[in-house]
């Protein structure tokens, strides 16, 4: 058990953290381990589409904007027998701020439909519009099933008591924000973070919390008892900060489904 806690800490954060920021959000250490979640514009294809998010208000240094793009997620395309290059083109992307971190300008963007994560560690705000199932969440479904169906999903991603870790064990607070389910498959936006002691690759423990921001899916198991299984996840966002609470989420509607062709659209975001 000892060896399977000390596996937890040292392989949670082989990565480790970050860009600067005021007042306790980023620590101000190292470099960002977030990036490696994002395609690298240099790696892409030129593609005709882009998109320049306009904010009423200044992001806060460190703030991160994502565009995910449905048609090539980990649910619908898989990643089996893909090169390097073809995995770069399957990650979300992440925008270019500019000095005054109150425009967010994607390039290179295949046509598709993106939903858009704004993540501002400062204000501790995770604003989000992500489509979570591909054919969207069963309206119909009665009110005692979708409460049974929530309540195994939390068991089967949450911590468990019976137990060391469960799935994704390295956290010890997990929080879940919103549940789509259709046709006994779900998908999850949850949030995770380590309070508990955690070591950079150098050995040094780290100062700050990990914060993790996940997409994740499930799929109930023939067998009732056994519970939901985890089809697949996809992290948008991993990152130390001062912070030892979870972001407060907010689900905007104008931030899913922006539809990108091969022009150049604006999207104007009060906030």
């Amino acid at each position: 058990m000892l060896f399977q806690k000390i596996v937890f800490i040292v392989f949670g954060l082989l990565c480790p953290v970050l860009l600067a920021a005021e007042k306790g959000g980023v620590v101000e250490k190292y470099v960002p381990v977030g990036e490696y979640l994002f395609s690298n514009p240099d790696k892409l294809p030129d593609a005709d589409g882009e998109l320049l998010v306009s904010f009423s208000k200044p992001l806060s240094p460190g703030s991160v904007v994502i565009a995910y793009g449905r048609k090539n997620r980990k649910d619908r395309k898989s990643r089996e027998q893909t090169t390097e290059e073809e995995r770069e083109l399957l990650k979300p992307r992440l925008a270019k701020l500019n000095a005054e971190r109150t425009e967010a300008h994607f390039v290179k963007l295949p046509p598709d439909f993106y939903d858009l994560v704004i993540i501002d560690p400062v204000t501790m705000m995770l604003d989000e519009g992500i489509a979570l199932h591909k054919i969207g969440s069963d309206e119909n479904l009665p009110e005692n099933i979708q409460k049974q169906f929530l309540e195994e999903i939390r068991r089967t991603l949450g911590l468990r008591e019976d137990r060391i870790g469960g799935w994704e064990g390295f956290f010890d607070h997990k929080q879940i924000e919103r549940i789509e389910v259709k046709d006994e498959k779900a998908g999850v936006l949850m949030q995770q973070m380590r309070l508990g002691v955690a070591l950079a690759e150098s050995g040094d423990r780290l100062e700050g919390t990990i914060h993790s921001i996940d997409v994740v899916w499930v799929e109930r198991a023939k067998v009732a008892e056994a519970g939901w299984q985890l089809i697949n996840r996809q992290q948008l966002y991993r990152e130390e900060l001062h912070a030892k609470t979870f972001f407060k989420h907010q689900f905007r509607k104008e931030l899913q489904g922006v539809r990108i062709g091969t022009r150049k659209r604006t999207l104007n975001i009060d906030r």
